[in-house]
């Protein structure tokens, strides 16, 4: 393969992480069951627990609705097109936040519906295009560490964005609240839509960029409901969404409206859980390339569950800070549980991952949109105060939350029925982070508390984490080169020598 292709592979890795790095951000903004859009609802909207829990089940009713209209416009589009067509869809919808204050209290309300209810569309429809798009470009076997690294740098870029908007969210009050988020949601679909212009730098297999020459049929989605293994692995996910989404959209809901905490601890909170995941998934990435996703999947739903059901079990008006350790742990968790999920998604996918991608985001969510309507539901017919529990209030979210917790634990017993290929045992992956060898804890909380307690420590990690662009950026390049030669063992070598030089 000429010089002149490999360059092209060179800039689309590169474009990809800078696309990340404005869409990504975006989305922590404005996705429904995210803790800022829960917050302004909320706070500004006025909403209670059934609004919020609908609200929380929209990404997930969406993604069931996506197969049959993903495989519509694959008949008429190429999956770049589509990638396209539901960033524009995703962005601009944003824009009309800033009108609501104008408006009458239904007609706010109304609207506010309609905007989330289009945008999460466009970004289900975007995740199935973007996931069967990007397979094409990045092989199974630098899958862990090309996203472990994209991850780390957009993680920095998201953990900013949350805490500069939650600081600037909680100045707002009453209408000037509405003025202010509107300014801020728009800004977010600003930044979708140059995440797209760098979307656009990327070059494409033809498979990607040009409209099958025999059209997809719509029975092409039967194949995946055949894929035992595959059912096997959607059942887990569905099942560990539906648990921990009973209780998940209500944290903020709770911390605002029960605890009367203000914004800026939501987004303290929220930003921890970001630090947790910056601090964490390269480490992440590395554990999955050499034990395998399912065991590292399995390590991270066990961390998240303890964690969450511990910290939210003394959470009350008395003990509330106690809370930071756990959004820190439940952050780290959360990015290797996305990451692997993701990998090991498409390692159980066959060549054409579009259908496979679809009727996963379609199944695993008809479990999860109960989650959080079964929530509402839960809260709005059972007492606010349940008794006294270590000196604070038992409220009913305690109830819910702990119970959701509970339910994420019992699910794992269903991952160890999930194949994968040349998987170790998840005792491996626990064996690995004892000896430190890709995650520290100690480091970890060392450097989050520096973070935190001093003056100086966002201006640090600002500084660490420019220097670690850089780096990635170099690493990206060199490796896209060595993907298009197909050299395995000179890749393996490069990115052993930069694990230790990073």
């Amino acid at each position: 393969m000429n010089r002149f292709k490999h360059r092209l592979l060179l800039l689309s890795l590169k474009a990809s992480t800078v696309e990340a790095c404005f869409s990504v951000p975006m989305l922590n903004l404005t996705l429904p069951n995210f803790p800022f859009v829960i917050a302004f609802a909320v706070t500004s909207l006025g909403w209670g627990p059934i609004a919020v829990g609908l609200m929380a089940a929209l990404p997930h009713l969406c993604n069931m609705a996506q197969p049959l209209m993903i495989t519509a416009l694959r008949r008429r589009l190429s999956l770049y097109h589509i990638l396209v067509l539901t960033f524009i869809f995703s962005a601009l919808p944003w824009g009309f936040v800033s009108l609501l204050p104008f408006l009458s209290r239904f007609a706010r309300d109304t609207s506010f519906a309609a905007i989330l209810t289009v945008a999460t569309l466009a970004n289900s429809l975007s995740a199935v295009s973007w996931s069967a798009a990007i397979a094409e470009l990045v092989p199974p076997r630098l899958a862990g560490r090309f996203f472990g690294r994209r991850n780390l740098v957009f993680g920095f870029w998201t953990l900013l964005t949350v805490f500069v908007v939650s600081t600037l969210a909680e100045s707002g009050k009453d209408d000037a609240s509405l003025i202010l988020f509107g300014g801020i949601f728009a800004a977010a679909g600003l930044a979708r839509l140059i995440g797209l212009f760098f979307l656009t730098r990327m070059t494409f297999p033809l498979s990607v960029t040009q409209r099958s020459s025999v059209p997809p049929n719509f029975s092409e989605i039967k194949a995946p409901l055949s894929d035992i293994h595959f059912l096997r692995f959607v059942g887990f996910i569905g099942l560990w969404g539906f648990m921990l989404n009973l209780g998940q959209p209500f944290y903020t809901v709770f911390l605002v409206q029960i605890l009367q905490r203000p914004l800026g601890n939501i987004g303290l909170l929220t930003g921890l859980a970001g630090i947790g995941g910056l601090l964490t998934v390269k480490g992440w990435g590395w554990l999955s390339d050499r034990f395998g996703s399912k065991p590292v999947l399995h390590v991270c739903a066990v961390l998240w569950s303890l964690a969450g059901l511990t910290a939210w079990a003394f959470a009350g008006e008395r003990l509330f800070w106690h809370l930071a350790a756990g959004y820190l742990i439940t952050g780290a968790a959360t990015a290797g549980f996305q990451l692997c999920q993701f990998q090991l998604m498409l390692k159980l996918s066959p060549t054409n991952k579009a259908p496979y991608v679809a009727v996963f985001l379609a199944l695993s969510s008809l479990m999860t949109a109960l989650g959080p309507i079964l929530g509402s539901v839960f809260l709005n017919l059972t007492p606010d105060r349940l008794g006294i529990f270590f000196g604070q209030t038992l409220r009913d979210y305690h109830v819910l939350i702990l119970g959701s917790m509970v339910g994420c634990l019992a699910s794992i017993r269903l991952l160890g029925r999930v194949q994968e290929m040349e998987a170790k045992e998840p005792e491996a992956v626990w064996d690995s982070m004892r000896r430190g060898s890709a995650i520290n804890p100690a480091v970890i909380l060392a450097t989050t508390a520096q973070m935190i307690l001093t003056p100086r420590g966002l201006f640090n990690l600002s500084s660490t984490s420019f220097r670690a662009v850089r780096r990635q950026v170099r690493i990206l390049g060199d490796v896209g080169g060595e993907i298009v030669d197909g050299t395995s063992e000179i890749l393996r070598a490069k990115l052993g020598r930069n694990d230790k030089e990073l």
